[in-house]
């Protein structure tokens, strides 16, 4: 057996469920299946949101130590699923450690879906939480517009590198302080606090306490620890964005709001 190449084979599904969103302990898991394949003495496995570490030893080889750093994470439940199914698969015996490795490096290459259904789903999410949130169809009308500078804020982020904090806070701050002043020079009416509420539905950060609370409650209390970090610091970052956005608003307009 190639071990160096079972040990990247590892690392890539590591990081290919990480950057995915995937909680701790099912990216643990899927690494230490791949690597008690082998057969070594020695196969241990340590995750955190923001690393990956794995030690493979035996007496018949030479030890094998790995460290990955993850800066980028997303959510991709597509690409849990399929590194799930193939490390299951290799496991079972069904597919040979090259091909895993091959499916494997295209999978992380490749985009699932395209700026274009991004951008889409976000402007349907944004307008059906708003009219979920009890809005009528002037105020879907106004949160289709907010979900507009969201996309356009995305693609600054995606080219400049800003953090996640900036483009949390400036992209509410900018759509919230774009329809505040729409409302009161149109005398439109509408209920802002349900375009807003909606409009800053994409941003807020369920997925992340929702894995903060499984890793925690599995064990995995850095990770967990950090997630919620994670989580605090996103919606800080939208109730500031928000904020600023009603103030600003409310000076341009004269307190009209």
């Amino acid at each position: 057996m190639d071990y160096r190449k079972l040990a990247d084979t590892a690392m890539l599904a590591g990081k290919i469920m990480l950057q995915a969103g995937a909680e701790t302990y099912r990216v643990e898991d899927t690494m230490q299946r791949i690597l008690d394949t082998s057969g070594a003495e020695t196969t241990e496995v340590l995750v955190l949101s923001t690393a990956l570490m794995l030690t493979l030893d035996d007496p018949s080889i030479n030890e094998i130590s790995k460290m990955q750093r993850i800066s980028t994470r997303g959510t991709n439940l597509g690409h849990i699923c399929t590194v799930n199914g193939l490390s299951r698969k290799y496991c079972a015996g069904e597919i040979s450690l090259e091909e895993i490795y091959e499916k494997l490096k295209l999978l992380g290459e490749k985009k699932q879906y395209s700026s274009g259904i991004y951008n889409l789903c976000t402007l349907i999410t944004v307008v059906m939480f708003t009219l979920l949130l009890g809005g009528n169809a002037m105020d879907a009308l106004l949160a289709g517009g907010s979900a507009i500078l969201l996309v356009l804020f995305q693609m600054m982020f995606a080219k400049r590198g800003l953090n996640q904090f900036m483009y949390h806070m400036a992209a509410l701050a900018c759509a919230t302080f774009s329809v505040s002043v729409l409302q009161a020079v149109l005398h439109i009416d509408c209920n802002l606090e349900l375009v807003v509420a909606g409009t800053a539905m994409p941003l807020l950060p369920g997925v992340a306490l929702t894995n903060a609370i499984r890793d925690t409650l599995q064990g995995d209390y850095i990770s967990g620890a950090a997630r919620v970090v994670e989580a605090f610091i996103r919606a800080v970052a939208c109730a500031a964005g928000i904020g600023i956005g009603l103030s600003f608003g409310s000076l341009v307009t004269g307190g009209v709001l």
